[in-house]
């Protein structure tokens, strides 16, 4: 099973753009690595540049090698060696880097970021906003809330 998210920023104009994420969606997941590792506007941009991810890495660096899948040889200890090497914690794993087209888009204001969040069936929303902060809404939910409350009381 994954938990889809949606990742965003919003630009000066108010427009806000965004990415998809299909894994790991939940706040102790994506929500948690955004917070603690996407800390500032250029480095939120290069993961965005990335365009629609499968799972998000620590850094926004695109992994080559995210699509290969360990060698079955019996022994799950050595499989879960390869895959660690194959999907190292640090990068993260685009759609771009097997060849699909899905670049982040960019919605007028917050209708339309969370209509687009909606249509991908995102369970979770993140949004860095201008004052540095990054919010999360819950499907379903009203408001967006500060993610960094929302680790603290899990």
């Amino acid at each position: 099973m994954s938990t889809r998210s949606r990742i965003g920023i919003r630009n000066q104009n108010g427009s806000i753009t965004s990415i998809y994420c299909h894994h790991d969606g939940y706040p102790d997941g994506v929500g948690e690595v955004l917070l603690n590792n996407y800390k500032t506007e250029e480095k939120i941009r290069q993961l965005l540049s990335l365009g629609d991810l499968s799972s998000i890495g620590t850094e926004p660096i695109d992994n080559p090698r995210a699509w290969e899948r360990p060698k079955l040889t019996g022994n799950i200890g050595d499989w879960a060696k390869q895959w660690a090497e194959i999907n190292p914690d640090n990068m993260c794993n685009s759609y771009r880097s097997r060849g699909e087209d899905v670049p982040a888009r960019t919605n007028r204001n917050i209708n339309g970021f969370l209509k687009l969040s909606k249509d991908c069936w995102a369970e979770y929303v993140y949004l860095f906003e201008k004052d540095g902060t990054w919010k999360v809404l819950e499907y379903g939910g009203e408001d967006f809330r500060p993610l960094a409350e929302v680790l603290a009381n899990d």
